[in-house]
């Protein structure tokens, strides 16, 4: 017997071995949800909705590159459909934006009123501020929907 007959399978049932631990140890799947957000009330075409989703206040609610997610899709009148998968169960508040001309954020009058449509989760009414964190925060502990009336 030469080196070479004995030592191929020996290494093929080495790696055999090695693959099989191997992939015994990897994590157990992340068990993730979707959120599924129905933007109601979207009152023309063009553009798009924006949603940004906030696991908390820092930057809430505007700050595109404090958000956790920062989801974009074509806007059309009447209700939109937003799918978020793969969140960890927790706490979020999400705050959506009708941004008609593109721009990434929420166009406002000289007083700071919204000039676009908006909307968050919790459907609160804005005052002179924007409703804060915990006003629109929800608990996603399941795969969900939601209903966001633009406003």
């Amino acid at each position: 017997m030469n080196s070479r007959t004995i030592s191929s399978p020996f290494f093929l049932a080495l790696i055999l071995l090695c693959n099989g631990y191997a992939s015994s140890q990897k994590p157990a799947a992340l068990n993730t949800v979707t959120l599924t957000i129905q933007v109601e009330n979207v009152n023309q075409d063009g553009g798009n909705i924006g949603v940004l989703l906030f696991n908390s206040p820092k930057g809430w609610p505007e700050d595109r590159f404090a958000a956790l997610k920062d989801i974009v899709v074509p806007a059309h009148p009447g209700t939109v459909t937003v799918l978020v998968p793969g969140l960890q169960p927790g706490d979020y508040a999400i705050a959506i934006v009708h941004d008609v001309n593109r721009n990434h954020k929420v166009d406002k009058n000289m007083f700071g009123k919204p000039k676009e449509q908006w909307g968050m989760s919790n459907n609160p009414h804005a005052t002179l501020h924007a409703p804060s964190f915990d006003t629109a925060k929800i608990s996603v502990q399941k795969d969900m929907e939601i209903r966001v009336r633009m406003q």
